[in-house]
């Protein structure tokens, strides 16, 4: 079924009127001639204000002159058939005979609006019986204007029979005798019409085929993000997965050397603690000698000192009065505790090394290589 142009697909996006003079951008989309001119003359770098797609290539620093531009871009003629017929289906229409009867009949040939009787009227007319008279209900512009007979270039009231491709004109056979009949190239306008049709739907299959290409390859694509989005989620897992190992390996060794450390510190500490015990049991026994010796020596009974003094001096002598104690001796654990980080840095570096294999990158990457050579082979 052929498309059908709705009331707003016939509006200019700009200006929001029927089409004046369509432009085709090269994009695709519509404007009206003097909206384009507008829109350039606005923006230095304007593009189509529905897309923003060029609407020129800008070459150099030099600004094209905006109705140039436009007037080099084609003009689409069927959007322009189509919105000069629309007025005809507008639902207020009257009857072209009868002004006080509103139009249910249109004669797609002579675009005719009737009531009932006048188109009871126009089928029974010698001139109009053969004409088409459709329900303006039912009736597309589109419609209407396929039924408009081909008319002369040159005279507008004669039927074109010929086409005169030298001029890109449809002509009348008066015209292709008196004025084009040193062209070269004149055919019949059925045959060129034909082949017209031939050409379009050729590029409807071509335009069909590049949509489903375009569609199934944006498909593609978009399971390419998923892909990607899955390998990111697992490649994320596993990072956290092995960053919680590492984590897991470096408490342990913490927890290794700082007992290391402990242990080592204790053991001189408890060292220490009992020589300061021996000292301390030696001071005790020197002050209470000295005590003693003192006292005997503020007394002084004769023979009491003088026995005191030999007694004394045989305590004093047996006791150990030094002061040198052979203590545990301070063993720095820092080799053991060096060898013990180097260890776990050597085991984190495996760990990391391993986990840069087991990520998932290369696949995205292959992805992401086949989807721009597929772009660059397609486009």
């Amino acid at each position: 079924m052929a498309a059908v142009a709705q009331a707003h697909e016939r509006e200019c996006p700009v200006c929001t009127n029927d089409f004046t003079t369509p432009k085709i951008l090269p994009c695709g989309h519509l404007l009206c001639r003097q909206c384009i001119i507008s829109w350039m003359d606005s923006k230095s770098d304007a593009g189509c204000p529905l897309c923003t797609c060029p609407i020129v290539e800008q070459q150099g620093n030099s600004s094209p002159i905006a109705v140039d531009v436009v007037d080099a871009l084609p003009t689409d003629s069927v959007m322009e058939a189509i919105v000069e017929n629309a007025p005809v289906l507008m639902s207020d229409g009257m009857c072209t005979a009868c002004d006080d009867l509103k139009a249910e009949y249109v004669c797609v040939h002579c675009l005719e609006k009737m009531c009932p009787s006048c188109m009871k009227i126009h089928k029974k007319m010698i001139a109009t019986r053969s004409h088409d008279v459709e329900s303006v209900s039912t009736v597309t512009p589109e419609r209407l204007a396929a039924s408009r007979p081909a008319l002369c270039a040159e005279h507008v009231t004669e039927k074109a029979e010929l086409f005169c491709v030298d001029h890109n004109l449809a002509i009348c056979t008066s015209c292709f005798s008196n004025k084009h009949r040193a062209c070269l190239d004149i055919k019949s306008l059925d045959e060129k019409m034909k082949s017209a049709e031939d050409a379009l739907n050729s590029l409807r299959e071509k335009l069909l085929e590049a949509g489903d290409n375009l569609k199934q390859e944006i498909v593609n694509l978009n399971v390419r993000v998923q892909t990607a989005d899955v390998t990111e989620q697992q490649n994320m897992a596993l990072v956290d997965k092995t960053c919680d190992q590492l984590q897991k390996m470096v408490d342990e060794c913490r927890k290794q050397v700082k007992k290391l450390i402990s242990d080592s510190v204790s053991k001189f500490k408890k060292s220490l603690c009992d020589f300061k015990i021996e000292l301390e049991k030696r001071l005790g026994k020197v002050t209470s000698h000295k005590h003693l010796v003192t006292r005997a020596t503020t007394v002084r009974p004769r023979p009491a000192l003088i026995h005191a003094a030999q007694t004394l001096t045989d305590r004093v002598n047996s006791l150990d009065l030094s002061d040198d104690l052979e203590a545990e001796p301070w063993v720095n654990p820092s080799p053991e505790i060096t060898k013990c980080c180097d260890d776990v840095v050597t085991d984190i570096s495996d760990e990391l090394i391993g986990l840069k294999g087991l990520l998932i990158v290369d696949e995205v990457r292959n992805l992401l290589n086949l989807a721009y050579v597929q772009h660059d082979v397609f486009f």
